[in-house]
C-alpha cells in the first residue's frame, strides 16, 4: 500500500498548491507504516522531512499533532511542523509534514538518558495550558476514567453472568476491588487540573540526540491528566524498564513536576491500568462472541488465553486480592466456553 502511494505522494509534494516543496527536487528515501498512518522520509535541498498520511480520524489526529509540534518545537521537545493539509490535492486522506529529527531511542541503562526523558515529560506536563486548544481523547481525571471503565465492567459482568464459569465470581472480585480503589482515591484529584499531555508516550516515540529529547507522534496531544500520561508510559515500558530504572525515572519526573500527590496519583493509575488490561481483553473477546471470527483470531486464541491469564494475575496482585485462584485453569475453561458460544470458532 505504501509503495502504491509513493508516486502520488511525490506528485503531491512537487506540484500540489498546498505543498511547500512545489517545484523543488524531492527525493523519497524511506517509507514505513504506523498503527493508523503511512509515513515517508523525504529529502529536499537543505532539509529532510517526514510526510505522514493519516488513515483513521485524520482531521482530528493531524490537527492535534500539528498543534503539539507548534507549541513544543521552541522547547526542543517536538519536530518542527512544516504544514498540514486537510484536503491534499490528489490524495484521499489528511496529511502532515514535519522536519526530520535525528536520534535513537532512550537507552534505559544510561541514567543520564532516563533523567533527560523524565525531565522532558515533566516539562511538557508543567507547561501552562493556556495555548492548548483541544482536550486529549484520554480521560482528564480519575472520575472521567472511571465512568468509561464502569461501562466496560458492566458489559463483561452481564456477558459472563449466565455462563456458570469460575471466571464470573473472579471477575466480580476484581471489579469490586477496582471500585473500592477508585472510591478511596478520588479525593487525590480534588484540586488536580488538566495539563498538556502527549497522550501516547512510549520509548518508541522518544528520540535522544546528544542528551536532548524529542517526542514523536503527538496524535493524542491535548489537555489531560499528567498522572495517567506518565502511568501509561510506565505500563507500556514494563518489559523495558526494571524496577530500579522506573524509580530513577519517577524520582526525576516528580522533582520536575513537584505537584501535591502526583506520585500517589501515578501509582493509582498504574494499579488501575493492570485491571484495565484484563477488562480490555475480555471486552475484545465479548465483541466477537456473535460474529464470524477470522482465521487470525482463531489462531491467536492460545496466545490470548495466556495473555488473559497473566493479565488477571497482575490485576489481582495490583489490587491486593487476598483470595487464591488458579487463573490458568479458570481462563482455560473460559476459552472452551467461548469456542462453544461463538459461531465458527469451534
Amino acid at each position: 500500500m505504501t509503495i502504491d502511494l509513493t508516486a502520488q505522494i511525490h506528485q503531491y509534494l512537487t506540484t500540489a498548491p498546498g505543498s511547500l516543496f512545489t517545484q523543488q527536487q524531492v527525493a523519497i528515501v524511506d517509507h514505513w507504516e504506523g498503527d493508523a498512518n503511512l509515513l515517508w522520509r523525504v529529502q529536499v535541498p537543505g532539509q529532510e522531512a517526514v510526510v505522514k498520511l493519516f488513515l483513521d480520524a485524520g482531521q482530528a489526529r493531524s490537527r492535534r499533532q500539528f498543534d503539539g509540534h507548534q507549541l513544543f518545537t521552541p522547547a526542543g521537545l517536538a519536530p518542527k511542523p512544516l504544514w498540514t493539509d486537510r484536503y491534499p490535492h490528489g490524495l484521499s486522506r489528511q496529511l502532515l509534514v514535519y522536519a526530520w529529527s535525528d536520534g535513537d531511542p532512550v537507552t534505559p541503562d544510561d541514567p543520564g538518558e532516563l533523567w533527560a526523558w523524565a525531565e522532558a515529560i515533566g516539562s511538557l506536563h508543567t507547561t501552562p495550558p493556556d495555548e492548548v486548544r483541544r482536550f486529549s481523547p484520554h480521560p482528564i481525571n480519575l472520575d472521567f476514567y472511571w465512568r468509561i471503565e464502569q461501562g466496560s465492567i458492566a458489559q463483561i459482568t452481564q456477558w459472563l453472568a449466565p455462563s456458570g464459569l469460575a471466571l464470573t465470581p473472579l471477575f466480580q472480585r476484581l471489579a469490586a476491588a477496582t471500585t473500592q480503589l477508585v472510591q478511596t482515591s478520588l479525593p487525590l484529584w480534588t484540586a488536580a487540573m488538566p495539563t498538556p499531555v502527549h497522550g501516547d508516550l512510549t520509548r518508541d516515540h522518544t528520540l535522544v540526540e546528544r542528551g536532548r529529547i524529542t517526542l514523536l507522534d503527538w496524535e493524542m496531544f491535548g489537555l489531560g491528566d499528567p498522572a495517567l500520561d506518565a502511568a501509561r508510559l510506565l505500563q507500556r515500558e514494563a518489559q523495558t524498564l526494571n524496577p530500579a530504572q522506573v524509580e530513577t525515572w519517577l524520582d526525576r519526573y516528580l522533582a520536575v513536576v513537584d505537584q501535591p500527590d502526583m506520585g500517589a496519583r501515578i501509582e493509582i493509575f498504574r494499579r488501575l491500568l493492570e485491571a484495565h488490561n484484563a477488562i480490555y481483553l475480555l471486552v475484545g473477546l465479548q465483541q466477537n462472541r456473535s460474529g464470524q471470527p477470522d482465521d487470525e483470531l482463531i489462531e491467536a486464541l492460545p496466545f490470548i488465553q495466556l495473555a488473559l491469564s497473566k493479565a488477571i494475575d497482575r490485576a489481582a496482585t495490583s489490587l491486593s486480592l487476598a483470595e487464591s485462584h488458579d487463573s490458568a485453569s479458570i481462563v482455560a475453561d473460559f476459552i472452551v466456553w467461548l469456542r462453544q458460544v461463538t459461531p465458527a470458532a469451534s
